[in-house]
């Protein structure tokens, strides 16, 4: 969302239980759902980052996938993986008028750290209607460089973009519309992805956040009967 600045630092958030939950993540942990990265996420985030993804937002019949749920493409993916579904098939919490919030299995294993944390930060958006559309824990390869780009889907504009910093290398710098800055593990930031921005990671160690997508303003979920060519 174009928020007006390149960046806001909303408030203080508690940070210690998502710590120790991070210490306790293995491999496994982070590569069993790779779809964000190999499917949803976009070019410049795909080589430098990898995610465990708790909540989705679907747009049904969105390009180039043109199918009604999420459920179908992990499925798909799952079948062209040769990976079982059981770990992976998510559920509709909510459908708004940005589509379908998906939940992913995972989410109820890290439910009980993650969700005060999301709570916690979307609470200074002022929004009682919001609700949470993305969610997933992202870590940035040391020496990694997120090029410049601009997130132009239709949900961006409409979705505040939040992070949580848990691990936040001294290397680790963003820069939004022209201006540099840093992000302070503790710290809810709104950050204005509808501007340039691009992040580097000049640092030996990975850079760890929370990603959230709040919705403010949910508007009437969309008619999904049919693909919109038939509607």
């Amino acid at each position: 969302m174009d928020i007006g600045v390149p960046y806001r630092r909303l408030g203080p958030v508690d940070i210690e239980p998502a710590l120790e939950l991070l210490r306790s993540l293995t491999e496994q942990d982070w590569n069993t759902n790779r779809i964000r990265q190999e499917l949803m996420a976009a070019s410049p985030h795909r080589d430098t980052t990898r995610a465990i993804m708790l909540k989705y937002n679907w747009l049904p019949y969105q390009k180039p996938w043109g199918m009604r749920t999420m459920r179908e493409l992990v499925e798909a993916w799952c079948r062209q993986e040769k990976v079982p579904t059981e770990d992976l098939l998510p559920e509709i919490e909510a459908e708004t008028d940005q589509g379908h919030v998906n939940v992913f299995p995972q989410w109820a294993r890290f439910r009980d750290v993650i969700g005060p944390l999301v709570d916690q930060a979307t609470s200074y958006l002022n929004a009682p209607r919001g609700i949470a559309t993305r969610v997933a824990i992202v870590e940035m390869v040391p020496n990694g460089k997120i090029a410049p780009h601009v997130d132009g889907q239709a949900h961006a504009a409409a979705a505040h973009r939040l992070h949580i910093p848990l691990i936040a290398p001294p290397g680790a710098e963003y820069k939004v519309d022209g201006k540099k800055f840093k992000m302070q593990p503790g710290f809810a930031y709104d950050f204005n992805n509808r501007k340039q921005h691009s992040v580097r990671n000049k640092s030996p160690r990975p850079r760890v956040n929370i990603l959230i997508d709040f919705l403010p303003n949910p508007g009437a979920p969309m008619q999904t009967a049919l693909p919109p060519k038939f509607g």
